[in-house]
């Protein structure tokens, strides 16, 4: 009863037009005030800020990204967190209104407010998605390809699925071709190589990674299970939160735009409960928002291939055992 009342609430909440702007202009002013008062955005100084100024390599990123980032040059220290944090809301905002998803409970979230403290870009990532499912030009699709491949373990199978879904996939992926072609002659045609080698030198299993089915291909079947078009853009999203090491729990925020039920806010905060016996390791365990959406997720479509397995089993004649 507790929860049903809960649920209810929160969707008399969510229903009125004006409760997600509202939440939406205090987000982001708290951000801002947060950004000018209180020190943070580490990743941002990190990696995208060197990266802007012409250290390819400091990131994790394709090296590609720095020109990408190249704006970031012209743009004060003092405001490049909050610029970031704003277009970050921004483009989340614009995200859910696009894919109808509940903005209360995105803005609410955890990754939301993890990936505005560390300065991340996933909203490039998200930016990317939405040109390369939803732009009315091949050019423009391509483009989002670009973007949405600065995380290419985020966008494993998103990216495919796109093109899959391009009726123009020839001439999207021009774009991305010239990219990869200019990238190779300005720094070599061996630098994915080097770049992949530096990747893993670097990369390491910090408290941010929670993937407990790495590498397995399992969950992907999902993305067949289900069959609208935002239904398995986020089955590939979280599939790839669920096996890919190193996909981040900041950037959950980019299935959470495609798939947001209320009861995502709590579960978002659910690891929390293993901090006093784990301390900060216990973000490893937030694997639990993923796997408890892409069950979300999949249970209508699996539920009705049973009952239709049933009935066209209940359906076949009896046969009489031969004499």
């Amino acid at each position: 009863m507790m929860i049903k009342s809960i649920r209810d609430r929160f969707t008399r909440l969510n229903a009125n037009p004006l409760t997600g702007w509202l939440i939406t202009i205090e987000a982001i002013a708290l951000s801002w005030i947060m950004a000018t008062r209180l020190s943070g955005g580490d990743d941002l100084f990190r990696f995208y800020y060197k990266i802007a100024w012409g250290c390819p390599e400091c990131s994790y990123l394709p090296w590609y990204a720095s020109w990408i980032f190249f704006p970031l040059r012209f743009v004060p220290a003092e405001i490049a967190w909050p610029l970031m944090m704003a277009l970050t809301l921004l483009v989340v905002l614009y995200a859910t209104q696009k894919f109808n998803v509940s903005m209360l409970v995105v803005v609410l979230s955890f990754p939301l407010i993890s990936q505005l403290w560390l300065g991340q870009v996933d909203w490039l990532i998200i930016a990317g998605l939405l040109l390369a499912f939803f732009a009315p030009s091949p050019w423009l699709r391509g483009a989002g390809i670009v973007l949405a491949s600065l995380k290419p373990q985020i966008t494993l199978a998103a990216i495919p699925l796109a093109l899959w879904y391009d009726r123009e996939r020839w001439k999207t992926v021009l774009v991305p071709i010239v990219v990869v072609a200019a990238s190779l002659l300005v720094w070599g045609i061996d630098w994915p190589i080097r770049w992949w080698l530096i990747r893993e030198q670097r990369f390491d299993l910090t408290a941010w990674v929670a993937a407990p089915l790495a590498y397995n291909p399992l969950p992907y079947l999902s993305i067949f299970v289900v069959r609208e078009k935002q239904q398995k853009l986020a089955a590939a999203l979280l599939s790839a939160a669920l096996t890919i090491p190193a996909f981040g729990v900041y950037s959950y925020v980019t299935f959470l735009v495609t798939l947001a039920p209320w009861w995502a806010i709590p579960l978002s905060y659910a690891w929390a409960l293993g901090y006093p016996f784990m301390g900060n390791l216990s973000l490893r365990l937030a694997w639990v928002l993923p796997l408890g959406l892409l069950a979300f997720l999949v249970w209508p479509s699996a539920r009705t291939w049973w009952a239709n397995y049933r009935v066209q089993r209940s359906a076949r004649p009896a046969t009489s055992p031969q004499p």
